[in-house]
């Protein structure tokens, strides 16, 4: 990613396998993990991480370690942290990062004072400059490198991949290195919130602090926005806000394109108004055949939620126009939220969504991209929760003991999986798809297609385990199936 060592990488890799574990793993098992690097790149690795982590969290209040020991193995104990100081620090001591930061802040550096402040030879600058270009290209972005590092490009591709960047590295704005007097953005931030009518939250806050700091370093360069007549195109349709008072500093041009950047970027409860009134509630086709699909595969919408979806569809895709983010850096916000292993976790969602999605490309195929099909994904979630589509379940289970711990033991297998399965306690063993036991006597009702677990009256972590097991072999087996015989969606 941009150029990054591949020791950085790997050390990141490890923090987020580590910490989704709770127990202790062996240098063999998290190395098989990865995927790739040998034993001894991952020990020294760890090793380094663990005297990144005590220099780091030593505040009060904050507690990190990662414990590595021969006989138990290696393991991440964090408390009242998130990680994001520890992620930010392996960032920014990353050449690739720190010639980006620079040359993103400066826009020209001399060569020599920097490969004199990073110690490091000139062939080497040149050569991850080189590997950084390549993945610039996207964004129409080039690093030239002689007497001076320039960064060559349209100055509005350079604030929106200055933007992408910030926000994909940095949660939150006042982690950025070269901010002097952060408290300063945000004060002009939430006097911008106010003026706008929008949600004074945290969320609205950083969010134009990181866009007001790359328009004010900007302008510290005299670096001029020009458009061409696409990207004019952007602000026809709108009737912007007046430029407040005590934004001296921003042009007409600037405060439309500041405006408009922040709207792609998902300011939350901000709109841009249409010039036309008839428009701000005109469905267009796009946002016909998404609601049309939306209601066959998953349910109907009211009228609120309606004007909703076509709000955030055409927001959805300028957002899409003006970023077009590279897979990287989907990746990495799907990774921040986890998308892999929520897909994993309600397979029947991901299928039902996966057959909107196609049915709604092939009716609009200009939408066939990625980035839109992961923000139209959370905008499903939005509309129709993950719950809604928990596999359905029947069980059957029973305690030796009385009918009494019989419900005592279904509520607590109830509450266990609530988040993942929808459970169904029926009263017949011949209803039910599993069968569960306290007493291997039930075998005797067990017919071909039924599942079986035995657990103990007093239900461990092992008896939980047990029955995840034999659900997720049940769910497998369901979605071999096509959709339309599927026993548990």
């Amino acid at each position: 990613m941009l150029g990054m060592d591949k020791n950085t990488l790997l050390k990141l890799q490890i923090i987020e396998i580590l910490d989704c574990l709770q127990t202790p793993i062996t240098l063999k098992e998290l190395q098989m993990k990865i995927g790739h690097s040998s034993l001894g790149t991952i020990r020294m690795n760890c090793k380094e991480l663990q005297g990144i982590i005590y220099n780091l969290y030593f505040e009060d209040g904050y507690s990190l370690n990662l414990r590595m020991n021969n006989g138990r193995g290696i393991q991440l104990e964090r408390s009242s942290t998130n990680l994001q100081s520890l992620i930010t620090y392996l960032y920014k001591s990353d050449l690739a990062f720190v010639i980006l930061q620079k040359v993103l802040a400066e826009r020209k550096l001399s060569a020599i004072q920097f490969c004199m402040d990073q110690t490091i030879s000139e062939s080497t600058l040149r050569r991850k400059i080189k590997e950084i270009n390549q993945e610039l290209a996207h964004y129409h972005l080039y690093i030239s490198c002689s007497a001076q590092i320039s960064l060559k490009g349209r100055e509005i591709d350079i604030r929106r991949f200055y933007y992408i960047f910030s926000r994909g590295l940095h949660h939150q704005f006042q982690q950025i290195e070269p901010v002097k007097d952060s408290e300063k953005y945000l004060r002009l931030a939430k006097e911008i919130a106010n003026s706008l009518k929008i949600l004074n939250n945290p969320t609205n806050i950083e969010m134009i602090s990181f866009w007001l700091y790359i328009t004010q370093q900007s302008l510290s360069k005299k670096a001029e926005l020009s458009f061409n007549d696409a990207e004019k195109s952007w602000f026809k349709p709108y009737r912007f806000p007046k430029k407040p008072a005590y934004l001296k500093f921003f042009s007409l041009n600037e405060w439309k394109f500041f405006l408009y950047a922040l709207y792609c970027s998902h300011l939350n409860h901000f709109e841009l108004e249409p010039k036309d009134p008839e428009q701000k509630f005109y469905v267009d086709y796009p946002a016909k055949q998404w609601m049309t699909l939306f209601q066959q595969y998953f349910r109907p919408l009211n009228s609120e939620e309606q004007r909703f979806v076509t709000r955030k569809l055409k927001q959805l895709y300028v957002s899409y126009q003006f970023f077009k983010l590279d897979d990287h850096f989907l990746d990495g916000v799907s990774e921040k939220v986890d998308l892999k292993a929520t897909r994993n976790q309600y397979p029947y969602y991901y299928r039902r969504f996966h057959a909107f999605w196609e049915a709604f490309v092939k009716a609009v195929p200009e939408y066939d991209r990625r980035q839109l099909r992961l923000y139209s994904l959370l905008t499903c979630v939005a509309l129709f929760p993950l719950e809604n589509c928990l596999p359905r379940i029947s069980v059957y289970a029973f305690s030796e003991l009385s009918e009494l711990f019989s419900t005592f033991i279904q509520e607590k297998i109830d509450l266990h999986f609530k988040n993942r399965y929808l459970l169904t306690f029926v009263e017949e063993p011949s209803q039910a798809q599993l069968i569960i036991g306290t007493s291997p006597s039930f075998k005797a009702f067990l017919s071909e297609n039924q599942e079986s677990a035995i657990i103990r009256s007093k239900i461990s972590e092992t008896d939980y385990l047990e029955i995840e097991a034999v659900l997720e072999r049940i769910v497998k087996k369901d979605l071999e199936l096509p959709p339309e015989k599927s026993n548990l969606s």
